[in-house]
């Protein structure tokens, strides 16, 4: 199984924290983002390769970080050649770029965003995807408020199957989420591809995953753990209360 890890944003929320850092690299409780959630990718049985998708601003930093850091799996670092919120690829659009340079050689493939802390354990997660042989998102429960949610909205069906994804309803109705790790087989490398020919969304995976949702079926699995996704100078700072700085 091949990793690919998302780091090419500019974090613009942070500033000044991210003018000179990219958001990935950031200290949490001793060490980067990046590495905890490589420790957590790096554990999984069978992972063959983990890819890092940077930008151009942050190349040095980047490969600074991948010759400092120590590995039990081969690590490469790509760059999107983006400088700035302005030209940047998006999430999806930089998914396509590095399977362009990083195929997935027919391997199944694990898609984390960067600044995405996991603290729980991969493997169980794993082991649902490869036996239910198909794409598999990770939910949570969420709260709405009124109006247009800032998440993405997951739907069941009986089978436990997903059965609807919408990214950002205005008229959120139901509670579970999917969080940004996303375990795929080989073909929807092909899918992703037919995808942002096509002219999709390449800004936000969930685009994506709701397009992904109409074409083949999609497996669930809740989330075990504890997730904490790092967004804004308050949601770091929790992070780093959480796990002891």
């Amino acid at each position: 199984m091949k990793v690919y890890l998302l780091a090419a944003g500019y974090a613009t929320r942070l500033y000044p924290l991210t003018r000179d850092t990219p958001k990935p690299l950031l200290d949490v409780a001793g060490q980067p983002i990046l590495t905890r959630i490589l420790r957590r990718v790096e554990a999984l049985q069978g992972v063959s390769e983990v890819v890092v998708i940077g930008n151009d601003r942050f190349a040095v930093q980047f490969e600074r970080w991948a010759s400092e850091t120590q590995s039990r799996v081969p690590l490469r670092v790509l760059n999107d050649g983006s400088r700035s919120e302005d030209d940047r690829l998006g999430a999806v659009g930089d998914l396509g770029f590095a399977l362009r340079e990083v195929p997935t050689g027919g391997e199944d493939w694990l898609v984390v965003a960067g600044d995405n802390l996991i603290e729980f354990d991969l493997d169980a997660l794993h082991r649902t995807f490869l036996a239910k042989r198909r794409p598999l998102l990770v939910l949570r429960a969420v709260e709405h408020g009124p109006g247009p949610t800032r998440y993405n909205e997951v739907t069941l069906g009986g089978d436990g199957d997903v059965e609807r994804f919408r990214e950002k309803p205005p008229d959120p109705q139901g509670a579970l989420a999917a969080i940004a790790v996303y375990f795929f087989t080989p073909e929807v490398a092909d899918l992703l591809a037919r995808y942002l020919e096509a002219g999709g969304e390449r800004d936000a995976p969930g685009h994506f995953v709701e397009w992904l949702v109409q074409q083949t079926p999609v497996a669930a699995a809740r989330l075990d753990g504890e997730w904490l996704d790092i967004g804004t100078p308050e949601t770091l700072e929790h992070a780093r209360r959480r796990l002891g700085r």
